[in-house]
């Protein structure tokens, strides 16, 4: 009888053994995981970039013809010195993004029913055009143009203008100085640039076997 006593004893004893280690371990444990978990929470907040200030939206420019827009973003009152450009083309259907410090970001899309009023070639058109002297001849390396009012193509207000540009080398082409290779425009953006070109050659009397030979749709 005695001796189920001092069981029933020891039993109580351990359990209230194990009683005081699972209180005394529980906050230790606790603590341990707060301060494991501090230091990731700290360089967290040390590593998580600072958001972007807001930037103010500055006047839209587009094409006498409404084809190329171009939408800059700046810090307040600082328009003269824009952050963010996107220029679109809405007849060849590509848009550019340009932020500084940052690479430019092109994507394509395929043009909306309606967008061939767009069409350049049905304006009148300033059309400048590089050529370039090479081992066959007179090779034409690039174009560029843009629609002015008619018979007012000033040379010297280009860069204030949106216009497009085509570079034969390497095979882009460009709005506002900022360019889309020409294998990533849709079927219908590489078919419309075509048109484009041979309407401008045909106007100049340039044979296309002039241009410089790239990767380029013109001669597929």
């Amino acid at each position: 009888m005695q001796s189920n006593k001092n069981c029933h004893g020891s039993q109580e004893f351990f359990e209230s053994a194990c009683a005081m280690i699972r209180d005394a371990a529980l906050p230790l444990f606790i603590s341990a995981f707060v301060v494991c978990a501090f230091p990731l929470w700290s360089s967290a907040q040390e590593i998580a970039p600072e958001p972007r200030p807001a930037l103010d939206q500055c006047a839209s420019i587009a094409s006498l013809d409404g084809r190329l827009l171009m939408e800059q973003w700046a810090h307040a009152g600082e328009c003269d010195r824009p952050v963010r450009t996107r220029v679109t083309d809405r007849f060849l259907g590509f848009i550019c993004v340009e932020n500084v410090t940052e690479k430019t970001v092109c994507r394509s899309f395929a043009p909306p029913p309606g967008s061939d009023k767009f069409d350049t070639s049905r304006f009148f058109r300033c059309v400048d055009i590089a050529v370039t002297e090479t081992d066959a001849g007179p090779t034409v390396s690039r174009m560029r143009e843009w629609v002015a009012p008619p018979k007012e193509c000033d040379w010297n207000r280009t860069i204030e203008v949106p216009s497009m540009e085509v570079d034969f080398i390497r095979a882009e082409v460009c709005a506002g100085g900022l360019c889309i290779s020409v294998d990533r425009l849709s079927g219908i953006g590489k078919v419309r640039l075509r048109h484009l070109i041979a309407k401008a050659f045909q106007e100049f009397g340039i044979r296309t076997a002039s241009v410089a030979r790239a990767l380029w749709p013109l001669h597929q």
